[in-house]
């Protein structure tokens, strides 16, 4: 019989221990869309999103296991191969990881000039983790500064599971998809030297429709910057709150990039499993058989806890290596924008280090609010102070 998802309300940076504790397989009932498998396991996990017999298109959208009841196309997470192939080429061919380290000097500018305008006590939500990765993002798509504002409410609403009303969310959704439509007309004429603009001369070489370059350009605007926006606070709340590991990497910061690393694999960002597969054929998984036509979800952050890969799985260890975790997902739909989220929460990171090694909350840690209503979890606020 199938389970009510999700077992319980999510609880600050803890993951659910019945969640924890259940088999690799399990049956459950989101609120919307028909009954699921839902993955816990790494390497069932592993194997299913690398299986081409699993699918994200399905006959009838109103099928896909959800918490929302609007079904909003998240950009060319939606498609499969063939579509899905020739669009990430095209995309992989422009956003490449030369063109993202080379932001790394601008990312440092930001988040310092961002640091010069805090006075302690200091929101760093607010303050720093918002506005940075909406002011990288929108560097690569060329989005002009008096409409950063907006982008990122919309951008908010997306991953809303209750926290905005569905009708709002809908119609933050259809904005942005029109304003980055609008943004690549005016660009046909005239391409810039950013990542938006080499998206455009596909657009002029007939390589891309302009549907297809607003659906790969929502992708890297979601996946740019909502992770480091939720991220960046629920990091700096694991050091503030683990005085050995601030200082050990205060101590020696050539560990930062394997922290950040363990505290992708640690932390539970999703709320909620997300964006169905279905088998396009009977698959066994583990002990069961996916029939042909049923969905199945990956819980990302039970499968970056399982036992049988990770050794003492609760424990945050900056030095676990190897750290196969599943936190920018797996095969053909692998994040488009992990290395630029990896390359900003490095910096960050970094630069909170050396200029405010002394930095600590200002509030007592349990006064501290939490998301609700979203599909990732994080601080509402980070109240500090330094000297």
């Amino acid at each position: 019989m199938a389970r009510s998802y999700p077992f319980a309300e999510p609880d600050r940076l803890e993951i659910d221990p019945e969640l924890a504790a259940a088999p690799p397989l399990i049956r459950v009932k989101m609120p919307y869309g028909k009954e699921t498998w839902l993955i816990t396991g790494h390497r069932e996990a592993r194997a299913v999103l690398s299986d081409p017999r699993f699918v994200r298109t399905t006959a009838d959208p109103l099928d896909e296991p959800r918490m929302g009841e609007h079904n909003n196309a998240p950009g060319i997470l939606a498609l499969d191969a063939p579509q899905h192939t020739r669009l990430r080429k095209l995309v992989t061919n422009v956003f490449t990881v030369r063109r993202v380290q080379a932001l790394r000097p601008r990312a440092a500018e930001i988040v310092d000039s961002l640091l010069d305008d805090l006075t302690p006590p200091a929101d760093l939500v607010a303050g720093l983790a918002r506005p940075f990765p909406m002011l990288m993002i929108t560097t690569l798509l060329g989005v002009p500064q008096e409409d950063h504002e907006k982008f990122g409410l919309w951008a908010d609403s997306f991953l809303s599971t209750g926290a905005v009303p569905a009708d709002v969310a809908a119609s933050h959704y259809t904005a942005i998809c029109d304003y980055l439509a609008s943004l690549a007309s005016r660009r046909a004429s005239a391409p810039t030297d950013d990542l938006f603009g080499a998206l455009v001369r596909y657009l002029n070489a007939g390589e891309l429709t302009i549907e297809e370059l607003v659906m790969v350009s929502f992708s890297i605007l979601v996946g740019g910057l909502e992770t480091v926006k939720t991220q960046l606070p629920n990091m700096v709340y694991l050091l503030l709150t683990q005085p050995s590991l601030h200082a050990e990497l205060r101590a020696d910061l050539s560990l930062l990039p394997a922290a950040v690393e363990e505290m992708l694999r640690y932390i539970p960002l999703p709320t909620t499993a997300v964006f169905a597969r279905f088998a396009t054929e009977d698959v066994p998984v583990a002990d069961v058989v996916i029939a042909r036509g049923d969905p199945v979800l990956v819980e990302v952050p039970v499968t970056n806890r399982d036992p049988r890969v990770f050794a003492a799985p609760g424990v945050l260890d900056i030095t676990r290596d190897p750290n196969p975790h599943l936190a920018f997902g797996h095969g053909a739909h692998y994040c488009l924008g992990a290395q630029l989220a990896r390359l900003e929460l490095q910096v960050a990171l970094e630069r909170l280090l050396v200029r405010m090694p002394a930095l600590h909350l200002a509030v007592p840690e349990p006064s501290l609010g939490w998301n609700r209503g979203y599909m990732v979890r994080g601080v509402t606020a980070l109240p500090v102070v330094w000297s």
